[in-house]
């Protein structure tokens, strides 16, 4: 997170909420304005107001309106990223832990559906730099799946003829899509997704003798 100079523990005077308070605040506020009205129909107007703050106050934070933007999808995809790669930090090969991160990955997105939609909404209203600095220039949230199945393609886990980064991209497409369709309460849980979704993705890619396996 971005903190501008000077920030305190507390404000002065008057001010009751604590800063790092107040920013997280800010960035849920934020989060929620963009995903009701859209980055470019929101306004930071908009974003005072649900504050019950000067919209003035907010340059305290932030220095424009893409700035806030680039926050808000920086947070976003932080908390992502700490998400999948926990996820693949577990026992087992190559598979065992890809299907562990997709499991994880689309009951993340379940759980946050809003900065989600934000995230896959907004990011292209930013500049490609800006893009970059976020993603990074290896795109680490895809890159955490492209290097599992690399490492199954090494292990004999994973069919040779695939291409690691298409196979990344099929599986996080579908997951990712999750967002659109997933209604909290209805006749689908998080878990039961994720585990679905994980392994009709294994099933995808294995060896024929990995499937044979799996169902042994």
């Amino acid at each position: 997170m971005r903190q501008p100079a000077g920030r305190s523990a507390r404000r002065s005077g008057g001010e009751r909420k604590p800063r790092e308070e107040r920013w997280a605040e800010l960035i849920e506020v934020a989060t929620q304005v963009f995903y009701e009205k859209g980055y470019d129909g929101a306004s930071l107007q908009d974003i005072a107001d649900r504050l019950g703050m000067l919209k003035g106050s907010l340059y305290y934070y932030i220095q424009s309106k893409e700035d806030l933007l680039f926050d808000v999808i920086s947070a976003v995809h932080k908390q992502g990223l700490e998400v999948v790669r926990g996820r693949a930090d577990v026992p087992g090969g190559p598979l065992d832990k890809l299907e562990s991160v997709i499991v994880g990955h689309v009951e993340h997105t379940c759980r946050n559906l809003v900065p989600t939609a934000v995230f896959l909404h907004e990011l292209s209203a930013l500049p490609v730099e800006r893009r970059e600095e976020i993603l990074g220039s290896e795109h680490a949230y895809q890159g955490v799946f492209r290097d599992l199945v690399e490492q199954g393609q090494a292990a004999g886990q994973v069919r040779a003829d695939l291409d690691p980064r298409l196979a990344a991209l099929s599986i996080l497409g579908s997951t990712n899509w999750v967002y659109r369709w997933f209604r909290p309460g209805g006749t689908f849980t998080p878990e039961q997704i994720g585990a679905e979704m994980a392994e009709m993705a294994i099933r995808g890619i294995a060896t024929e003798d990995v499937l044979k396996a799996r169902t042994a």
